[in-house]
């Protein structure tokens, strides 16, 4: 009698590893290491209400505009980028997942590169629609200065400074 010896090459075990590390992984998308840039994105995503000093009334009198004496606080609008650029986008990222996770379980893809794809995606997806953004409008004051009419782009250090991180 013939002895047939089966030889399994399965992947389970390395699967099973790879999800349980999925598993404990995430991405930030956002400002995680310049504190600067994070407080101007606060200040954009949840706006601000800002009180008048008589050091901030002399600069901008000194700069062309001239403050109301009934003037005591400079409202910046909420203009969501984050949550809103993030929620808009949702589908895209899952979607995008659902492309990438083949790639994880046959082990092309690690979880830690998974999520960084995952993660620079979504950056992308905000990013533009930070750039699309245009309400509400800036102040014509605003708009002189920086000569742009669009409310989350000057320099381009506010978009371009986001970063992703996964841990």
């Amino acid at each position: 009698m013939a002895r047939i010896r089966v030889a399994d090459n399965n992947r389970i075990p390395e699967v099973l590893a790879d999800l349980s590390r999925a598993k404990a992984k995430k991405a930030k998308v956002g400002y995680i290491q310049n504190s600067q840039m994070a407080m101007i994105a606060g200040v954009h995503e949840f706006g601000a209400r800002i009180q008048v000093t008589d050091k901030m009334r002399r600069y901008l009198a000194s700069q062309g505009l001239h403050l109301k004496k009934s003037t005591t606080h400079i409202v910046i609008p909420e203009r969501s980028f984050l949550r809103t650029g993030t929620d808009e986008n949702f589908a895209a990222i899952e979607n995008k997942a659902q492309e990438l996770i083949t790639d994880v379980i046959e082990g092309n893809v690690s979880p830690e590169l998974f999520f960084q794809m995952l993660g620079l995606e979504l950056k992308g997806k905000i990013q533009e629609f930070a750039i699309d953004l245009n309400n509400p409008v800036n102040h014509p004051f605003t708009v002189e200065m920086k000569g742009s009419s669009n409310p989350l782009v000057d320099s381009g250090g506010l978009i371009g400074s986001m970063e992703v991180d996964v841990e």
